[in-house]
Formats: C-alpha cells, structure tokens, sequence
C-alpha cells in the first residue's frame, strides 16, 4: 500500500519548470532510492513533500491525504521527517542534549509529566542512541563529532520523532568508506518498520541499500525499477550512469 503519492506535480519559477509532470509512489515499509543528474529536481521534490516549498500544480499525498497545502510544521506532526544534506545539528549542545531536544520536541511538556510515556520515551531514547552508535559520546560536545557522527546524530534526532515516512538527501556525502558502510547498516535496520526515501549519488551506496530505484531527468520520471532494471535501462545510461552501471 502507498503511503506517499505525488501526482503530476509541478514547480515552475519564472516560467521555468524544476518539476514538471512528477508522478512517485512509495509503498509502506520500502527503501527507496531517488537518483539523477545534478538540477534533476530531486532536492526540489523533497521540499515539496516536506511543505517546505508550495507546489504549483499537482498534488501530495501521505497516508492516504492530501498534503499539499499543509504548512511545514503541521506534514512533520503528521509523521514526515527530513533529514537535509548539510547536517543541522545544536554544535554547543551535547550529543545527549541533541538527542533529548528532538525527543522533548515531539513529546510536549504534559506527556512528560505520564511516568508510563517517560518510560516508553526512555527506551526509545536507548534505541536511537544505540542504532546511531553514538552511546560513547553522549557527554562530549557535537561541535567535537566527526563528519560520521554529526550526519549519524542528525539522523538519530529525526527518528526521535518517530517519523513514518524518512526523507534523506545525500545522507552519506563527505563520509569515509567505513563511515558509509556503516550508515547502510542503519538504513537497513530502518527499513519495514519506517518507509525511507533516499536522494544520492554514491551509487555503491545506492547498491546497498535500494529496494527500488527512481530516476529523475529535468524534472520528470525517467525510470523506476529494481537495480539490475535500471542498469540495464538506455536511457538511464545515456544521461546518468554511462556505460559502466552502479558499482
């Protein structure tokens, strides 16, 4: 079943189209993977999913309603967290202090008066720190973090909000081999009980992780299938991958 749907959207800026005719559909529970050229439109479509941009035709659709023209604060109350390519992170802040400010952000002050929901807070809070592999470094400042680690704090602070639907854009630039490998184990951790949409270049990333992949070309759907489909695709080669496929 869909849990997001975008139909024939558009966003147009002085006549000109950065998303024209868009038409995506993500399955509960998936991994996607959002790839193509640079100016393809890819940023663009997670900013009008987010309400961080209004469309200009088209429509969005989570869960079954129309988000379009939902403000951005109310679609991230209903379950949709965004996680950007540069890494948005309270440096002053302690890493336990990070984590605890997204937490207190979503549960409000009244839920954490209910011993019950500080408890169940409590182990959601173990759990993210855990998955981030941040527990050795819940006291040291954030500003001290590697480039890893910020982007895996990051990360661990949108699903302090326990998002249903994870936007990443390029969660793995600037990260070691190690660093990228191990940001794949915690997206497939995350998969089946969160639904992920991922925008990235690093194709040996995209490898391992994709459920399925979507493609953009000037805004627009230029193919959408399993991996060895898109490899294979001509037109995808031609304007994206070249000859030589994702290694």
């Amino acid at each position: 079943m869909a849990i997001l749907e975008l139909k024939e959207v558009t966003k147009t800026y002085n006549d000109f189209s950065v998303v024209k005719g868009f038409n995506f559909s993500v399955n509960q529970g998936e991994l996607r993977c959002l790839i193509g050229p640079n100016g393809a439109g890819k940023t663009t479509s997670l900013d009008l999913i987010t309400g961080r941009q209004k469309l200009t035709s088209g429509t969005v659709h989570f869960d079954g309603k129309n988000i379009s023209k939902l403000l951005e604060k109310d679609i991230a109350v209903l379950g949709v967290g965004r996680k950007f390519q540069v890494p948005a992170v309270f440096k002053e802040l302690t890493v336990r202090e990070n984590f605890e400010v997204a937490l207190t952000d979503k549960i409000g002050p009244f839920q954490n008066m209910n011993p019950f929901t500080k408890n169940r807070s409590r182990k959601h809070f173990n759990e993210i720190v855990e998955l981030a592999g941040l527990g050795n470094r819940l006291n040291d400042t954030a500003g001290f973090l590697s480039h890893g680690e910020t982007q895996w704090l990051e990360i661990g602070m949108v699903l302090m909000q326990k998002p249903r639907l994870l936007l990443m854009d390029e969660p793995t630039a600037g990260m070691t081999e190690q660093e990228t490998e191990k940001t794949s184990e915690i997206f497939k951790e995350l998969k089946g009980d969160h639904t992920l949409v991922v925008v990235e270049h690093d194709m040996s990333f995209v490898r391992s992780i994709a459920d399925v992949i979507s493609v953009m070309h000037q805004g627009s759907m230029l193919a959408e299938g399993t991996l060895s489909e898109i490899e294979q695709h001509p037109m995808v080669k031609e304007v994206y991958l070249g000859t030589e496929g994702i290694h």
